[in-house]
């Protein structure tokens, strides 16, 4: 039973969504959760339990099984990219190791140069096409094989989802399956994220509510060939199953793996960066977060394992979600 000291978090968890829905009616879901609190709300309010594609959130996630595969010794953090999935890319001078693609240190850059335009005009919502339609992954291998040529390796901070699908390439390479496999029987099956995966259903409960741009246009669901980058749909409930992971509340392997993925390697712009995850330090606390967003969905996720909180934010549309988000974290 709650006391009624705890009853200000609730009506202001709920003016926050309220808020942050306001303009549009696509679909937000929202869920905090504490050692004593765990509450969720959407608008409209049988959104709750939607599945909504998480974008970059993915990265989180992808860290989370780096830091797995590392803590029981199946991947060495600094070994060269290319040793580990057996090939030779061509470099400009020396491939990236696993660290520096989780870190963006990998030199390479977010997207293809050549997708560039569209990934743009999509995520503006200008176009509805799909920035990926007629790329197969010959194509991918290609733009990629391009894109290494000019990279800086390790000279400074660049975010990039080619590095990060890079990392999810070479760990399906060291786990010997898949990746979409590999992350299921690491992650989700042992958190009971059982509702987070990359497929895109055409009905039935998983179906992944399809995004709008802001002006109301339905746009594409992601397809790339980074899937460990940013391909991922998924529910509240599945992602404070990670968050609560990250407090200690789960499998030893999964819950050092974590902590390991949330232990800052590289810095940028005032933020700290794990295995994915960015991090920030306050008189507060530490917080490890990610947002993300594709075409036409949004999400953010946070974590301050110290205080044990955290709160999920997804939506059908782009939104200011982070502030709301950081608001939500730190109530009470």
């Amino acid at each position: 039973m709650f006391t009624g000291r705890k009853q200000p978090i609730f009506r202001s968890f709920a003016d926050e969504i309220v808020r942050v829905a306001a303009g549009s009616p696509a679909p937000l879901a929202a869920g905090f959760w504490s050692d004593d609190i765990a509450k969720k709300g959407a608008v409209p309010a049988s959104a709750c339990d939607l599945r909504f594609e998480i974008g970059s959130v993915t990265k989180a996630i992808t860290g989370t099984l780096f830091g797995i595969m590392v803590e029981t010794g199946e991947v060495d953090p600094n070994a060269p990219v290319d040793e580990v999935m057996g090939q030779k890319l061509p470099w400009v001078d020396r491939p990236p190791t696993l660290v520096e693609l989780a870190s963006h240190r990998a030199g390479l850059p977010n997207t293809p140069g050549r997708l560039w335009w569209r990934e743009a005009v999509a995520a503006f919502g200008w176009s509805a096409k799909d920035p990926w339609h007629g790329v197969d992954e010959a194509a991918y291998q290609a733009m990629l094989g391009k894109a290494v040529r000019k990279a800086g390796v390790g000279r400074r901070v660049s975010y990039s989802s080619m590095g990060v699908g890079l990392l999810g390439d070479a760990l399906a390479c060291a786990g010997g399956k898949p990746f979409d496999r590999l992350v299921a029987e690491r992650v989700f099956a042992p958190l009971g994220m059982n509702r987070t995966d990359f497929g895109r259903p055409e009905n039935g409960a998983d179906v992944v509510t399809v995004g709008v741009s802001r002006s109301g246009r339905q746009m594409p669901y992601l397809r790339d060939h980074m899937p460990a980058a940013g391909m991922l749909a998924s529910t509240v409930d599945d992602l404070l199953c990670l968050c609560r992971a990250s407090c200690g509340e789960g499998p030893s392997a999964v819950v050092a793996g974590i902590r390991r993925a949330q232990t800052p390697v590289a810095a940028f712009s005032g933020i700290q960066i794990g295995y994915c995850w960015l991090i920030a330090d306050s008189d507060r606390g530490r917080v490890a977060f990610h947002n993300g967003g594709t075409w036409g969905s949004q999400a953010h996720i946070s974590v301050a394992p110290e205080r044990h909180r955290a709160v999920v934010m997804l939506s059908g549309t782009h939104r200011d979600m982070d502030g709301a988000c950081g608001r939500i974290g730190l109530m009470g």
